[in-house]
């Protein structure tokens, strides 16, 4: 098998191992029913979820940009949302990649 197959295999594994274990914390049955009662206790599946090594902690220069960001006022957040909902079709950069390497 090759090596490729074989961590796809694990992947996949690996994937289920965290829906049930996120169902778990929910307090779902398999059948992915809604908790019965409250929500998920936040703070214990992300640290679950970053013992894993599934997320880890934002660099501190995200950190800086989600602070200007949230400084912004409101009317200018949404003007910015709508320039990038509004952008021009052009190429991927991928596709222009691509295209130079012919």
């Amino acid at each position: 098998m090759a090596t490729l197959e074989l961590e796809l295999i694990q992947l996949r594994a690996r994937v289920e191992r965290l829906e049930a274990e996120l169902r778990r914390l929910r307090g779902e049955g398999p059948d992915g029913r809604p908790p019965a009662q409250g929500d998920v206790d936040r703070d214990r599946l992300i640290a679950w979820l970053t013992a894993e090594g599934l997320v880890v902690a934002p660099p501190s220069m995200a950190e800086f940009h989600v602070e200007r960001w949230q400084s912004l006022p409101e009317q200018e957040k949404e003007a910015i949302r709508w320039e990038l909902d509004h952008l021009p079709p052009s190429p991927m950069v991928s596709d222009i990649v691509i295209e130079n390497r012919r």
